[in-house]
């Protein structure tokens, strides 16, 4: 094979390497740390829990419904039926499963306050596990075949090198 083909194979693996390489770093790295960020919420929702412990009551509450967007439950307080809208959604739980509800004790309607740390631990969990997995596999196999391309590259061009070496001292020789 001659020398200009075996640089344009150097050339387009060292491209496909690096490209690969920049894959892994951009979107690889990107999935991990929301993975990360994910699997860290879970201690962000029962520390939220602890410090609200002086403002909040626990009750047994119900999953009314669910849909990939919102989750509905209810919840009764001194006779009182309450429902409330969570922009969560996990698969753990289906309509008329029984929740830990936490409400304000001053304003036992008020959304801000409402907590339901088992839908946001379970959706937390299965995302940042999600994510985590996805960037390993990413980072995973752009390294493995980005690397493989570049140090191929680069001993297809040592090559070149030597072959215009032994040109060089064939020239000088003459």
């Amino acid at each position: 094979m001659s020398s200009s083909k075996i640089k344009k194979i150097s050339n387009v693996l060292s491209a496909v390497g690096i490209v690969l390489l920049l894959i892994a770093l951009l979107f690889g790295f990107s999935f991990i740390k929301i993975g990360v960020q994910n699997l860290v919420a879970i201690d962000n929702v029962e520390i939220d829990i602890e410090n609200g412990a002086d403002s909040r009551i626990k009750t047994e509450g119900k999953l009314v419904s669910m849909n990939t967007q919102v989750s509905v439950v209810s919840y009764e307080v001194d006779g009182k039926e309450y429902s409330t809208e969570l922009q969560v959604y996990t698969d753990e739980f289906k309509p008329g499963d029984s929740l830990d509800i936490y409400y304000s004790k001053e304003n036992p309607a008020d959304v801000k306050s409402i907590r339901v740390p088992q839908l946001f631990i379970s959706y937390y969990s299965k995302v940042g596990g999600m994510m985590l997995k996805i960037g390993l596999i990413i980072v995973g196999v752009c390294v493995g075949i980005g690397l493989p391309c570049i140090f191929i590259s680069r001993s297809l061009r040592k090559k070149i090198n030597q072959k215009m070496h032994l040109i060089d001292v064939k020239l000088v020789s003459i």
